[in-house]
């Protein structure tokens, strides 16, 4: 199995299961600037890539920031070792210009949403939460949709009121990016039905 990159946008996606990689995968993740806390269950898992996992710190603020640096590293990588596999992870679709260009230049890269699309099997449309957004999303004026990650978690949890775990609606959003129902640019949710 060949080797893989996954680079972590961490300011856009907080929730990442290590766990979920196998041993061909090598790992960087960027983290902001501001950014102060990284849950302890992700510095478990991260304990055993050992030297395959880096932590880059972002030095320094602002839009896109931690992108540009994600970039850089992409260039890196492609420029020792052309023919490495690298996955970026972010909901972010500001990355999919420069990915597509890669692409076509012939390398081996693409953007995922979550590592939910690593799976071999599709993301599952099956859980009854899941279902249950989506039939309300659906229903619900396109205008007042949220368009905010955080707005979204909240309007979910309100749909259940409050009875289910930030993990399930963590969950259930990185189901509603891994089935392309949601997408991100900037910052702002956009909807695909």
């Amino acid at each position: 199995m060949s080797r893989r990159l996954l680079l972590v946008d961490f300011e856009n996606v907080h929730q990442v299961d290590l766990s979920r990689l196998g041993d061909n995968f090598d790992v960087a993740i960027f983290v902001g600037s501001t950014q102060k806390n990284i849950p302890f269950e992700l510095v478990t898992n991260a304990q055993r890539f050992g030297s395959r996992l880096q932590w880059k710190k972002v030095e320094g603020s602002g839009s896109n920031a931690l992108d540009f640096f994600i970039a850089y590293e992409l260039g890196r990588v492609f420029e020792k070792s052309p023919q490495s596999h690298c996955i970026v992870l972010s909901k972010d679709k500001g990355f999919d210009p420069l990915l597509k260009f890669l692409h076509k230049s012939g390398f081996h890269c693409r953007r995922i949403n979550s590592l939910l699309e690593l799976e071999p099997k599709s993301p599952s449309k099956d859980e009854p939460n899941y279902s249950r957004v989506v039939e309300l999303l659906a229903k619900s004026d396109k205008k007042s949709r949220p368009r905010k990650l955080k707005t979204l978690a909240q309007h979910i949890s309100s749909m259940f009121q409050k009875k289910i775990t930030a993990a399930d609606v963590d969950h259930i959003i990185d189901l509603l990016f891994a089935n392309k129902l949601i997408s991100e640019t900037n910052n702002t949710i956009s909807y695909d039905f």
